[in-house]
């Protein structure tokens, strides 16, 4: 759905101002190196005639996108060749670390004045490129006032292939220089320069945001000037961003509205880039949305101006094609945007991924507005959608309000089942993993997915619930017996055990009575295990369903240790069992301990289980495990009753309340689990009194 800037022109506003918020040593010798035929590479790959870039009798000559041609001369661009054989290799040692600066700043010093042509040779580049990770930070300046001498000329190195290269690794080096706590002498040096690479960049922002030369350069300084990494990550807009909370912890992740910077941040020289490049970009802002290049830009604005909520206020509704005055009060920013061209937007196959971006970086009361607009009651329609469905996932994943989760619940609650034969089981996931981040909801979802599962399936067996198996096998017709789990299923059951253990009984239940086979096929699963690890490790599940388990996979100790997938899972079989159990294991291990030694992961399971000891003494291994037994069960009884949460008499919420008067039940229950060992002990005791 593309879409001609004029027809937006009267949301985006008639005037470009309404985004604005306010109206060395001498260089020394080298051994030449041979080179191929007398001849360097193509400066340019765009270019179609030898003649753009000449090197003749040994310099460089070199047409830019200007119409200027860039002129080395022989003995500069010889010193260079001559050079780029000793900047292969990267340093070790720290005299190597010294003399290679000392290299560089001469090189650099040698480029004054040619820093343009340098940059933009398809062999000088590399060596430029090297020559700028280890410079000084005065020769890296020097180096920044040399290709913005002129006010064209950081544009035309950018539009070139090899020179932008050399620019966006100059900006990376910026980067690490400035660091989180800079000096005020190096802010005085770099801010200047990064001030006029940015007056460059905003110079021409339509043509740098759509270049694909230029636009990854545009982000890179972008990141430069806002102190954090801005180009979209594949972790927080994956599957991984949308169920955290869920598969992993939520507060593991970088994408936090109120995460603070990496590095220092140069607040007035962004705001300034912001400024002067959305106001020169707002004709173009519909269909940057639909550029790959102009997206990625776009994005990184965003991603530059997270946790600003003054400057996100105004971009957010640039972006989604209004220009509310100054001063409109929370809840009415997005009273001119249009809903037809807002979903639109969500279900384009570009534009979906800056709507993306826009819900994980907008702020608390703009995510309300957002989700009150374009998502209540229409939530099952972009659920089905094939783009908008990614949308919807990101909203579940960013959003922070339980309320938004009780909405989703309603509507989508009933069409899990649907959902998941319609191949859509990412907003399931995504919904399933809001509660169990939020706190929300629990029941109702668990409820609902298991609805879902039995629709059209059997609810058990053999007797056997059929709960755990469905999820792990969701696109197996043949069940475990048809290959590897499914990644979403696997992540759904992951979730839904991270939920208080009163929710989700019958989950619980069934996963515990799965067949040896499913479950030897699951723990070598990179998904399955995954899940099986996540009940076993979680205190609040009960001690006897996880020893049920371990004991069904107890002929398979052997092959779980050769796996690499299940020997995660052998090892929280060892931390879930007793000691018996647990000798079980190391006695299988040591049986095939040759097979298991030759696999990468098996001297680490080896020396964590202890096997070599008990070949060698199982006596003193004994007493080791009972020591660390004693441990843990001191360390559950003091500490364990806040960690594990209520004992199954709660609704599932995980109020403070009721975790607090679950502590002494808790704490009852691990007492009683250990007063077997503690009886045995006290009696060995008085016999040797005796």
């Amino acid at each position: 759905s593309h879409r001609p800037s004029d027809r937006h022109a009267g949301r985006l506003g008639t005037t470009r101002r309404s985004l604005s918020r306010r109206g060395s040593a001498s260089p020394r010798a080298f051994p030449r190196r041979p080179l191929d035929g007398g001849q360097s590479e193509m400066g340019d790959r765009g270019a179609a005639d030898a003649g753009f870039n000449q090197h003749n009798e040994g310099g460089i000559s070199l047409l830019g996108t200007d119409g200027k041609r860039y002129v080395v001369d022989e003995s500069t661009a010889q010193y260079f060749y001559e050079i780029e054989k000793l900047v292969e290799k990267e340093p070790e040692t720290p005299e190597e670390v010294e003399e290679r600066v000392v290299l560089a700043g001469n090189a650099l010093e040698e480029a004054v004045g040619h820093e343009m042509a340098l940059s933009m040779d398809a062999r000088c580049s590399r060596v430029m490129e090297k020559l700028l990770a280890s410079c000084a930070d005065d020769d890296l300046v020097r180096y920044l006032e040399g290709i913005t001498a002129g006010e064209t000329d950081f544009h035309t190195l950018c539009k070139s292939l090899f020179g932008s290269r050399v620019a966006e690794k100059a900006l990376r080096v910026v980067c690490a220089r400035v660091g989180k706590t800079p000096s005020e002498a190096l802010l005085g040096k770099i801010a200047p320069r990064l001030a006029r690479v940015a007056d460059a960049v905003a110079a021409t922002a339509i043509d740098s945001a759509y270049d694909p030369r230029v636009s990854p350069v545009a982000r890179a300084l972008l990141s430069a000037l806002s102190g954090r990494e801005c180009a979209p990550s594949a972790k927080n807009s994956g599957l991984a961003g949308k169920l955290k909370g869920g598969t992993s912890a939520a507060g593991a992740f970088d994408d936090a509205p109120d995460a603070p910077a990496e590095r220092h941040v140069f607040q007035s020289e962004l705001r300034a880039f912001s400024d002067a490049a959305l106001a020169a970009l707002e004709p173009e802002l519909w269909n940057l949305s639909e550029d790959a290049c102009g997206s990625a830009f776009l994005q990184a604005m965003l991603i530059a101006h997270k946790g600003d909520t003054a400057s996100l206020n105004w971009i957010i509704p640039g972006f989604l094609g209004c220009a509310p005055e100054e001063g409109t009060k929370e809840g009415e920013l997005l009273a001119d945007a249009d809903a037809d061209d807002v979903r639109r937007l969500a279900e384009s196959r570009a534009g979906s991924h800056l709507f993306e971006a826009i819900l994980r970086a907008a702020p608390k009361g703009l995510m309300g507005e957002i989700f009150r607009r374009f998502f209540r009651d229409k939530m099952r329609a972009l659920a089905s959608h094939p783009t908008a469905n990614f949308t919807l996932q990101a909203m579940l994943g960013a959003t922070r309000d339980p309320e938004h989760v009780a909405a989703a619940l309603q509507e989508l609650g009933q069409d899990f089942g649907s959902l998941m034969r319609e191949r859509r089981a990412g907003v399931v996931a995504a919904t399933l993993a809001a509660c169990a981040r939020l706190r929300s909801g629990e029941r109702d979802a668990a409820k609902s997915l298991a609805r879902g599962l039995t629709a059209k399936g059997p609810a058990r067996v053999g007797g056997r619930s059929q709960l755990a198996p469905s999820l792990l096998w969701m696109d197996q017709h043949s069940g475990a017996a048809g290959g590897r789990c499914s990644v979403l299923g696997a992540a759904m059951l992951q979730t839904v055990l991270k939920f208080p253990p009163d929710c989700v009984p019958h989950f619980v239940e069934s996963l515990a009575s799965m067949t040896p086979a499913e479950l030897l096929s699951a723990a070598r699963d990179a998904g399955g295990s995954r899940a099986l690890e996540a009940f076993l490790t979680n205190p609040a599940h009960k001690p006897k369903l996880k020893r049920e388990l371990v004991e069904a996979l107890r002929e398979s100790f052997g092959a779980l240790a050769i796996s690499a997938c299940g020997s995660h899972v052998l090892q929280a079989c060892y931390g879930a069992s007793d000691a018996r159990g647990r000798e079980q294991i190391v006695q299988a291990i040591a049986r095939d301990e040759q097979k298991v030694a030759a696999t990468r992961h098996g001297p680490f399971l080896m020396k964590r289980l202890g096997v070599a000891e008990f070949n060698k003494a199982p006596e003193q291994w004994h007493r080791r495990t009972e020591k660390a037994e004693d441990v843990k069960a001191d360390f559950l009884a003091t500490f364990g009753g806040a960690e594990e949460g209520d004992d199954g008499d709660g609704d599932g919420d995980r109020r403070d309340g009721k975790r607090k008067a679950s502590e002494g039940s808790e704490e009852e229950r691990v007492a009683e689990e250990e007063s077997p060992k503690k009886a045995k002990k006290e009696k060995k005791e008085k016999k040797k009194k005796k």
